[in-house]
C-alpha cells in the first residue's frame, strides 16, 4: 500500500472520531506486510494533522493541535538520524501537504537554516522559523525586494522578530526556492513558502543530503548572501 494510500485509510476513520481497535490492527498489519521508512512515517503524521485541524471549527482548538504537533516534530528533532542516513524524498503539491512536510523539516534543524524564497506568506512557515530563531538555531532568510513588500508577505516580519534577512534591490527577481539545514540536508522545488502553494497549486519540493548538492547549494546561498549585503 503506498503513502497515500495509507493516508486516505487513515482520514476515513476520522468519520466517527475515533482509531477503533480494528481499525488499528488493520493499520499494523498493513504496515507490517508494506514498511514505510521515517520519512513515510513523517508524511503520513502530517496529514493526519492536517485532516484533523480541517475537522476542527473552532480555531483555538487548531492551536492546541499546531502545538502537539510541534511538541512532536521537537522530540522527534532530538533523535534525528544522520545525514548519511537520509535518503532522497520528493513531494508533490496539492496531493502531499507541503506546508506540514517542509515544517517538520525546518523543525528537524540542530544549528542552522539558510533560506533563500521568493516570498513567504504561509503564517504556519514564518511561526516554524520564528521558533527555531527563538530556540538558538541560526537563521537567514533572503527574498526578492519586490515580493517582500507585497501585502501578506512576512519577510519584515521575520526580520523584526530578529532574523537576518537579505533582498535584492534590482528589476530581476530573486527566484530561488531552495534550503540548506545544518549544512547537510538540501530543501529545493517550485513550491514557494505560501498557503496557495501548499493547499491549491501543483508544485514539488525535495529533501536530499547529497553531499555535492548541498555544498553547491550552501555556496550559492553565500554569494547571494554576500551580493546583498549592502541591501538589507
Amino acid at each position: 500500500m503506498k503513502t497515500r494510500q495509507l493516508i486516505e485509510h487513515l482520514v476515513a476513520t476520522l468519520d466517527d472520531k475515533r482509531l477503533s481497535r480494528s481499525e488499528r490492527r488493520a493499520l499494523h498489519a498493513v504496515m507490517d506486510e508494506h514498511p514505510v521508512d521515517a520519512q513515510a512515517l513523517l508524511e503520513i503524521q502530517a496529514a493526519v494533522f492536517d485532516a484533523a485541524a480541517e475537522a476542527m471549527h473552532d480555531p483555538r482548538d487548531r492551536d492546541v493541535l499546531r502545538w502537539v504537533e510541534s511538541c512532536l516534530a521537537a522530540l522527534r528533532a532530538h533523535d534525528k538520524p544522520k545525514a548519511t542516513d537520509h535518503h532522497p524524498r520528493a513531494w508533490f503539491g496539492p496531493d502531499d501537504p507541503l506546508a506540514s512536510l517542509l515544517a517538520s523539516q525546518l523543525e528537524a534543524a540542530r544549528r542552522s537554516i539558510d533560506a533563500a524564497v521568493f516570498t513567504i506568506t504561509d503564517d504556519s512557515i514564518t511561526e516554524t522559523l520564528i521558533t527555531a530563531h527563538k530556540r538558538g538555531i541560526a537563521v537567514r532568510i533572503i527574498s526578492d525586494d519586490d515580493k517582500a513588500g507585497d501585502r501578506g508577505s512576512d519577510i519584515w516580519r521575520l526580520q523584526r522578530a530578529g532574523i537576518a534577512v537579505r533582498t535584492d534591490h534590482a528589476p530581476t527577481w530573486m527566484h530561488h526556492k531552495f534550503a540548506v539545514i545544518d549544512g547537510a540536508t538540501l530543501l529545493n522545488g517550485s513550491y514557494n513558502w505560501t498557503r496557495a502553494g501548499a493547499r491549491d497549486n501543483h508544485e514539488n519540493f525535495l529533501a536530499t543530503a547529497d553531499p555535492t548538492l548541498v555544498r553547491h547549494y550552501a555556496d550559492a546561498f553565500e554569494r547571494l548572501w554576500a551580493e546583498f549585503d549592502t541591501n538589507t
